[in-house]
C-alpha cells in the first residue's frame, strides 16, 4: 500500500512550478535590487559631479582677478560652496563628509579653482551589511576673464 501512494506522488506534477519559482526567485530578486542600488550609486555620483561643476562655473563667471584679498577669497569660497550645495538634487546634504573649495593663485597670476565633494553613500537595501562607502565628485578649472 505504501508503494502505490509513492508511485502516485512520483508521477504527480502539482507544485513543481512553485518549487522551481522558490529556487529562481531569490536570484532574480537579488539581481533586480542590485540593479536598483547600482543605479542609485550612478545617480548620486552624477549629482556630485554636476554640483561641483556648477560651483566651478560660478567661480569662473564671478571671480574678480584684481582682488586677491584673503577676505574676498573666503567670501567667494563660501559663495561657491552655497551654489554647489543648491544643486544637490535628491541627495542628502547630511552625508557630505568633506567639501573642499581651493582657489589657487599661481606665480604667473593665473588662478584655478578645485572643488572636491566627498559623500558617504549608504545603501538603502541591506544586500551587504555595513557597506557604506565614499563617493567623490570633483571639478577643476582655470579662472580667466
Amino acid at each position: 500500500m505504501k508503494f502505490t501512494t509513492f508511485f502516485k506522488l512520483k508521477n504527480n506534477d502539482k507544485g513543481a512550478t512553485a518549487i522551481e519559482f522558490a529556487f529562481a526567485a531569490p536570484v532574480l530578486l537579488l539581481l533586480l535590487f542590485g540593479m536598483f542600488e547600482f543605479s542609485r550609486v550612478l545617480f548620486t555620483q552624477g549629482i556630485l559631479n554636476y554640483s561641483a561643476e556648477q560651483g566651478t562655473r560660478f567661480a569662473m563667471v564671478n571671480f574678480d582677478h584684481d582682488n586677491l584679498d584673503p577676505d574676498y577669497i573666503d567670501t567667494i569660497k563660501s559663495d561657491i560652496e552655497d551654489v554647489s550645495r543648491n544643486n544637490f538634487i535628491l541627495v542628502s546634504d547630511e552625508n557630505i563628509s568633506n567639501f573642499d573649495v581651493d582657489v589657487i593663485t599661481n606665480a604667473d597670476n593665473t588662478s584655478t579653482v578645485n572643488i572636491t565633494i566627498d559623500y558617504t553613500y549608504k545603501m538603502s537595501l541591506p544586500l551587504i551589511p555595513h557597506s557604506d562607502f565614499t563617493l567623490t565628485g570633483s571639478s577643476k578649472s582655470f579662472l580667466v576673464q
